[in-house]
């Protein structure tokens, strides 16, 4: 069995609401707005992220000589045709003619490709992530098994999965908003979820109150977590860190900025609250963090960090060093869905995972039989290769142009 051909399509779907993706809420340009003087440091300049108008990814479509079909997907919030012309131009070159199930000697081929240049992260990993899940669905649709048994065998056939996400208010925000922010929890917990995140990073005691309303109006058994995307400086983060600790917060995500390998040391050694990260791209610079225990828990996005074939080796080096494993989702096709939850459920130190609770344009939409989330799990399909059906009509029609 050889590989055929490598296509790529560029996704652009048209949010299926009106309301703004929760982290362009939270965290994009648009919405910043921060008056507060505990927020006017660091500058707003440098915690401010670019986010499209639109559900943006990058499909990737394997076919081989014998007719096999693999889809995966390349993470790609922001400039999808930038990412499509990567696959096309770079990568689709080293993989045609080659045997399919070579998964990870293709991986560090593509890998080594541009080391010398040191694209270690960005749009070229994300590019070699959609190949890499594409590749492990022709795996199992070949040996008739699913990905996750590929992957050694599944621990749980449900994977507990977390609301994604909720931004805070600020401070400045009136009486009204925050009773809504109250609102909006309670709904999400009466529709079946019992975890929940919140982005944090307007500013402190917007942040702070609004971590006390969710938990007094939630109770003490609903899972809490939060995320502050790197908003802050060590002081400002250990000042959070303590209010959300106290709130019994599950985990605490990128409280700094991830250049900051020995402030997230620091930070573990003040607060008992696990440490998280999400933006780790590959094992060797999860290694850095774990070496210096500044991570109690990795959430690599298997759409973003090399695919299944690197997260799945991050997973297993944080598991040696006595850390969990969650897999970052954010927004995503149903494919990103399927991809992590295998992944999740053949890792033995696999503590939950996130799901977008938006009204996703590409999400089951996309699926002759959707995906089963009940009660805060998410069934984990047991279809051959990723186990989902896609409806490629409904899917493709998204694609931006090719020229």
């Amino acid at each position: 069995m050889k590989i055929a051909s490598v296509e790529s399509f560029a996704i652009e779907a048209p949010p299926a609401t009106s309301e703004v993706y929760w982290g362009k809420r939270a965290w994009g340009r648009e919405h910043a707005g921060l008056r507060d003087l505990s927020a006017h440091y660091p500058v707003e300049q440098r915690r401010r992220f670019i986010y499209s108008n639109t559900i943006d990814t990058v499909i990737v479509k394997i076919t081989t000589d014998t007719g096999i079909v693999g889809y995966g997907e390349a993470k790609a919030p922001v400039a999808a045709r930038a990412t499509r012309l990567i696959v096309e131009t770079l990568l689709a070159p080293l993989l045609v003619g080659e045997d399919p199930l070579d998964i990870t000697v293709l991986w560090e081929r593509m890998y080594a490709g541009m080391r010398v240049r040191g694209h270690q992260a960005g749009f070229y990993l994300e590019a070699i992530s959609g190949i890499d899940i594409a590749l492990w669905d022709i795996a199992g649709k070949a040996s008739g098994r699913s990905i996750a048994s590929l992957l050694g065998g599944a621990f749980q056939d449900k994977v507990r999965v977390y609301a994604s996400g909720l931004p805070s208010l600020p401070a400045n925000a009136p009486d009204e908003a925050f009773e809504a922010l109250g609102d909006q929890a309670e709904a999400i917990r009466a529709s079946g979820y019992n975890a929940l995140k919140m982005a944090f990073g307007r500013d402190l005691p917007g942040d702070i109150r609004s971590a006390r309303l969710l938990r007094d109006r939630l109770g003490g058994d609903f899972t809490l977590y939060g995320d502050a995307a790197g908003s802050y400086d060590r002081k400002q983060a250990l000042r959070l860190g303590l209010e959300l600790q106290d709130l019994d917060f599950g985990f605490y995500e990128m409280p700094i900025f991830p250049e900051d390998v020995e402030g997230y040391a620091e930070l573990a050694r003040q607060l008992t609250m696990p440490i998280a990260l999400d933006s780790l791209m590959t094992r060797h610079e999860t290694l850095r963090f774990l070496r210096l225990g500044g991570l109690d828990l990795v959430q690599p996005d298997v759409c973003r960090a090399g695919g299944i074939t690197e997260c799945r080796r991050i997973a297993e080096l944080a598991d040696a060093f006595g850390a969990a494993f969650a897999p970052h989702i954010s927004i995503g096709s149903a494919i990103h869905f399927a991809a992590s939850t295998h992944l999740a459920a053949a890792m033995p130190n696999t503590m939950t995972s996130e799901y977008w609770i938006g009204n996703n344009p590409i999400g089951n939409a996309i699926l002759e039989k959707p995906l089963v989330v009940e009660n805060g799990f998410m069934d984990v399909p047991a279809e051959p290769g990723l186990g989902i059906a896609i409806r490629e009509d409904a899917l493709l029609c998204f694609a931006a142009p090719s020229n």
